[in-house]
């Protein structure tokens, strides 16, 4: 399983399997207690940018079209935010994980509108999540 880390030291984003290293040297520490897993479902109309993922305000890279990314993050509640271009309607769920339940998984895709799209970020079950 590849997760998704940013390097404290650094700010290096990465795509990484666990025991990898940054670029700078740090050695990442992919067990936190917790996890979050989002897939993005295929987009209406082709669009093919990558959305940006926020995991409580920090910025966490880009996930492109019908990608999975985890991200290992401690105990507790996380607010996942989505975004695309100047787009910055999205509902933000609030995951919150504990020990009985480590992992929270959330479907992401984009709702055409009139005047301006908005993202759908809905929380889903483990079973319904493509595994990458």
């Amino acid at each position: 399983m590849k997760f998704r880390v940013k390097c404290p030291n650094c700010g290096n984003i990465a795509d990484i399997n666990g025991g990898d290293k940054c670029k700078c040297g740090y050695e990442f520490n992919t067990v936190k207690g917790g996890l979050i897993r989002i897939y993005r479902m295929g987009s209406p109309l082709g669009i093919a940018n990558g959305f940006g993922i926020y995991i409580d305000g920090e910025g966490m890279g880009m996930i492109g079209n019908k990608q999975t990314v985890n991200i290992p993050v401690s105990l507790g509640e996380h607010k996942v935010h989505v975004v695309c271009g100047m787009n910055r309607r999205c509902n933000d769920p609030i995951l919150n994980l504990t020990a009985d339940k480590p992992l929270g998984c959330v479907k992401v895709h984009m709702k055409p509108g009139f005047f301006t799209n908005s993202f759908v970020v809905e929380e889903a079950e483990p079973e319904s999540m493509p595994f990458e």
